[in-house]
């Protein structure tokens, strides 16, 4: 009962969860995002978020900000924890908030064709405004993204299940926002050893056939 004492006679900071789901849509890297009708920032865009319940885990809050937030079954993305947010003392004006941020990726066609999904997917390149401390968020997601490409299979998560090498350097192109050579990506991407090829081909425009690849994982 002492210890309890002790603990409840400290003023305590909310604690909340917020989602970073990027997707490639038409040969752009965008971002999920909702419009508060709420204050603070009524108006503006922000990250679905939630606060963490008594009894609920950590992740099964960012699954349920995706869910309430954005209404889209969660089952197809990959969901890891990114970053905690804390240290901008006033990023939240009506409680001392630390966030909990998970890093999220999809292939846009596999939530498209979910009813009622209510994200904005917003481009990168050009966020519209924003609350709270959500755009330092995003760009500090979108550097670990960049960061990694290449030594993860992350490009799995964004890609369909089956696609070219022209599709794959397409997407880490959108990705890093710069052209790569061909010859160099795909000598780069085989020696990763994430792919198999798949026993068909697919024609694009008047060249031969391309191979069909899918990643290991």
């Amino acid at each position: 009962m002492i210890m309890k004492d002790v603990i409840f006679k400290y003023e305590r900071p909310g604690i909340a969860v917020d989602v970073v789901l990027f997707a490639i849509i038409n040969n752009d890297l965008k971002v999920g995002l909702i419009k508060r009708e709420d204050e603070p920032y009524h108006g503006k865009h922000a990250l679905p978020g939630r606060f963490v319940r008594y009894d609920e885990k950590i992740e099964d809050t960012a699954k349920k900000a995706l869910e309430i937030k954005g209404n889209i079954d969660q089952s197809d993305i990959l969901l890891e924890q990114l970053y905690t947010f804390g240290q901008d003392l006033e990023r939240d004006t009506r409680i001392r908030t630390i966030s909990i941020v998970y890093f999220a990726l999809v292939d846009f066609e596999k939530i498209k064709r979910q009813e009622g999904n209510k994200l904005l997917f917003e481009s990168v390149h050009s966020l519209p405004p924003m609350g709270f401390d959500h755009k330092s968020i995003i760009n500090f997601a979108l550097e670990r993204l960049r960061n990694d490409i290449w030594t993860s299979d992350f490009a799995a998560a964004l890609m369909p299940k089956e696609f070219t090498l022209t599709e794959l350097q397409r997407a880490y192109e959108i990705i890093l926002n710069q052209n790569l050579d061909k010859r160099n990506f795909r000598k780069k991407i085989l020696e990763m050893n994430i792919l198999k090829k798949i026993s068909r081909t697919k024609r694009e425009g008047p060249h031969r056939p391309a191979q069909i690849y899918s990643f290991k994982s």
